[in-house]
């Protein structure tokens, strides 16, 4: 990787595999024959890594791949960036300070991997977030961190559409049913439709009361 005056540019080759039934994702060395378990794929990209202006909805750099077309089923955002991760599982590659090597192997590979799965099979290997505000209330659900609460919601009130029935839900003095409509799309019921989601936005309404903050509009 080469630095530039924004951030890094630089080809990743690769080679790596991911075993369904273990869940296990493994970079392999350069040797063709060595073990794997699971699917092996390699891959070649040109990528750019540049520090956010903009972290609302991540604190981690941007990551952009010259190869892929950046539509939101191959987990791109708005901005064309990368989505490699939750805001809520970010902190581990982030503090004390920003951990390139970890960054690398741990979400840029597995989300070029990904990448080239997608192109063979029309889906993500593992198991993925929803897309926009459905996505982040699954993250909260499974990593519900209190102390983020603010720009959590900041996020939220970014998602469009999204946010108007998502507030109605948040600011509801009774448990949220699951019969509420889905936020995403379909606008089915929220617990057939994104279980996740329904046990996000309950844990948040929960920590929000806990916490005394005020929902923003």
């Amino acid at each position: 990787m080469t630095p530039t005056g924004t951030g890094l540019v630089g080809v990743i080759e690769f080679r790596a595999a991911f075993d369904s039934d273990s869940c296990l994702f493994q970079i392999l060395g350069d040797d063709p024959l060595a073990e794997s378990h699971g699917l092996a794929l390699a891959g070649k990209f040109t990528v750019r890594v540049e520090e956010r202006t903009a972290k609302s909805f991540s604190a981690l750099p941007a990551l952009y791949i010259e190869e892929i077309e950046p539509s939101s089923d191959r987990h791109f955002g708005p901005d064309k960036s990368a989505c490699l991760c939750s805001a809520l599982e970010e902190d581990e590659f982030l503090s004390p300070d920003f951990q390139l090597r970890p960054f690398l192997e741990r979400l840029v590979i597995p989300f070029l991997y990904g990448q080239l799965f997608y192109s063979l099979n029309r889906r993500w290997p593992w198991s993925e977030y929803a897309h926009g505000a459905t996505g982040l209330l699954e993250s909260y659900g499974r990593f519900p961190v209190p102390a983020k609460l603010d720009s959590f919601l900041v996020a939220l009130t970014q998602c469009g559409q999204a946010w108007p029935p998502i507030r109605a839900a948040l600011l509801q003095r009774d448990y949220i049913k699951g019969h509420t409509a889905c936020f995403c799309e379909k606008k089915d019921p929220i617990r057939r439709c994104h279980p996740g989601a329904l046990q996000g936005i309950r844990q948040l309404q929960h920590d929000i009361k806990d916490s005394g903050k005020i929902i923003p509009r």
